[in-house]
């Protein structure tokens, strides 16, 4: 198996390619340029597996997606994994897979853990960061996720914490593989205790003893709001997910996300006002 992605040395990867090899693990842009570069021959390829589909088309990866597929045999089976079915997604289906695809839906039975408390603080937005620190201050977590809309957020909120004497770093679709790599095996083995990322960089990431969960910035889409708090409160152990809220407006939001997940998962979900606790008294 080869895991081909950019950042990591193509000279390599060349290599093993003109070796031979039976798996490709590949990012959409790296196996593109292999591919105009000659090394990548996909003519005897009879699997193939679109992972993350939805975050790849968010990332602008539609185009490298399309042309990729062309290069593979008409016969060969395609799978497509899929956090939620845009209509992009959808289109892809239409034109790469076979008219009898199957469309499998998995539903978790438990969406969040009876574990997690959750609560949310309306704050203004330039008040936001100090609202963190209070919290970290006070309940002193070992492990700590942060999520934000933006890698420049990411990077700007990392900072700002490191510079306040928090060991935390960022984790976003700019770093590079090696990058990545290391950023995570610090956050599991602790030497950073704060790991401020984005939605996409998160993706697939599985730390055991999330204490805490921060939604920064409120989530861009409903789903993502469970993706994010489910987190912490694994394996038994409790967990706590705060919301900061800028106004009334994402107030409401976070409201009609309740609503989204009672509605579409037939389950309560209880999120707790928190302005009003001593903790972050003065900040509003």
């Amino acid at each position: 198996m080869l895991p081909v992605y950019g950042g990591s040395s193509i000279e390599s990867q060349i290599r093993s390619l003109r070796r031979g090899v039976q798996v490709i693990v590949a990012t959409p842009g790296r196996l593109l340029d292999l591919i105009k570069r000659g090394v990548a021959h996909l003519e005897n390829v009879h699997t193939v597996i679109l992972d993350e589909a939805d975050e790849m088309l968010n990332m602008g990866f539609r185009d490298d997606i399309e042309t990729i597929l062309k290069e593979i045999p008409s016969e060969h089976q395609t799978a497509l994994f899929s956090a939620t079915m845009p209509p992009a997604i959808l289109e892809i289906t239409k034109t790469y897979l076979k008219e009898d695809a199957k469309l499998i839906k998995v539903t978790k039975k438990e969406l969040t853990m009876p574990s997690i408390k959750q609560y949310y603080y309306e704050v203004r937005r330039d008040n936001k960061k100090e609202v963190v620190c209070r919290l970290l201050d006070y309940y002193n977590p070992k492990r700590t996720l942060i999520f934000t809309n933006t890698k420049r957020m990411a990077e700007e909120l990392a900072e700002e914490l490191k510079g306040r004497g928090y060991f935390a770093e960022a984790l976003h679709g700019d770093l590079k593989q090696p990058q990545r790599d290391a950023v995570m095996k610090k956050f599991r083995n602790g030497t950073i205790e704060i790991l401020v990322a984005t939605d996409v960089a998160a993706r697939g990431i599985d730390v055991k003893g999330i204490d805490m969960v921060f939604n920064y910035d409120l989530p861009q889409d409903h789903e993502y709001y469970i993706h994010r708090i489910g987190r912490t409160g694994r394996a038994g152990k409790t967990g706590v997910a705060y919301t900061i809220a800028s106004g009334r407006r994402q107030v409401t939001e976070l409201m009609e996300i309740a609503k989204y997940i009672a509605d579409k998962y037939n389950y309560s979900l209880k999120v707790v006002d928190g302005s009003f606790d001593s903790i972050v008294a003065g900040i509003k």
